[in-house]
């Protein structure tokens, strides 16, 4: 739902070869770590300053930049051109990527509308059906083209097709189907254009576990359609909005339970968790529960074996303060004007420790 508000845009420093500022990277310290760790490029407030400062806050407290968005349709279906906005983009954050070189890069093609809980296709044309939507051969031709595209332009380490699919299994099932068979081509088009990226879709683990919204048994079941054309297990998790009230309330397996379900390299390609009060949620968020959380994540991941842990914001999103959005409105591990909360000690205190080779 925010990463469609996090395109960078024009940016008037986006002339030269070093858009954004220097970071210096706090001197290492501490027990060596194997879990990598992660932010997304999502910004504070939507401007182009904010949006290359999400890139520099990565570069100095972070191993790993995400950078999720829907595809441009249009620039992509057969006869269409690249639009300003998208060759805009793309030229800032592959300059920022050049010159925070420290980055390993993430980036998600999020093909779905999160609003509507992942059931339709996200920014879809007027030209196109809705009813349609991934059995549209436009819609089928673009998202393969934009997945080349991505892949050469960025050649990113990680590269999620599909977010938090398991969402549209659920409630489109004949929609989930339809983009199962575009999965697979897609996963050959980006590994022909960049063969060392890990390709994967991501699933939502609360939806899995039937704890999201309408509760159902457990369905890992829906993993096994991608398995052979998956990289890595990649999910997203956010437990206080599946009626967790705090950290101590998750089962001693709810994050080792993944192996599992997957034997090879696992990732945590989302995670969240809010420092004040959801609207419309019984849990209460606050600075402590947020700061508990964050801890039970990376000593999982690092006990489990994970490779990756991508917090979704570093600071919190000025402007998601209505409708569905705002839920995230309290992520970050800062407040908006860049004041700490009291998670930002764990996670720099991570960040410091050096990566096992």
């Amino acid at each position: 739902m925010l990463a469609g508000g996090a395109c960078g845009g024009s940016s008037k420093t986006g002339s030269g070869s070093r858009p954004g500022p220097t970071v210096v990277r706090p001197a290492p310290s501490g027990e060596p770590r194997t879990v990598r760790l992660g932010f997304s490029s999502l910004p504070p407030e939507q401007t182009s300053d904010a949006y290359i400062g999400a890139f520099a806050t990565a570069a100095q407290y972070a191993d790993v930049v995400l950078i999720q968005r829907a595809p441009p349709w249009e620039d992509f279906l057969p006869g269409g051109r690249v639009s300003r906005q998208t060759s805009d983009n793309t030229r800032i954050e592959t300059q920022l990527l050049n010159q925070y070189k420290n980055l390993k890069v993430y980036y998600a093609i999020d093909p779905t509308d999160g609003v509507v809980q992942r059931s339709r296709i996200a920014n879809l044309p007027q030209s196109v059906d809705p009813q349609a939507g991934f059995l549209d051969p436009g819609i089928r031709e673009s998202f393969l083209a934009y997945t080349a595209y991505v892949a050469k332009n960025y050649h990113p380490d990680y590269l999620a097709l599909g977010v938090e699919i398991n969402m549209m299994a659920e409630r489109s099932p004949r929609q989930f189907e339809a983009f199962v068979a575009l999965y697979k081509d897609a996963y050959a088009v980006a590994k022909a254009a960049s063969p060392k990226t890990k390709v994967f879709p991501t699933f939502q683990l609360e939806d899995l576990l039937g704890t999201f919204e309408a509760v159902h048994p457990p369905h890992w079941e829906l993993i096994d359609p991608f398995r052979g054309k998956m990289d890595a297990l990649a999910i997203s998790t956010y437990p206080f909005l599946a009626q967790v009230r705090t950290a101590a309330d998750l089962r001693p397996d709810y994050y080792a339970q993944l192996k599992q379900h997957w034997s090879g390299e696992i990732l945590i390609a989302e995670a969240g968790w809010a420092s004040a009060p959801v609207e419309g949620q019984v849990n209460v968020g606050t600075e402590e529960d947020q700061q508990a959380f964050l801890v039970r994540l990376l000593n999982d991941a690092s006990a489990n074996g994970f490779s990756l842990v991508v917090w979704f914001a570093a600071l919190d999103p000025a402007f998601a303060q209505s409708g569905a959005a705002s839920v995230f409105k309290d992520i970050g591990l800062r407040h908006s004007d860049g004041a700490n909360k009291l998670a930002w000690s764990t996670w720099e205190e991570w960040a410091r420790r050096p990566i096992k080779p």
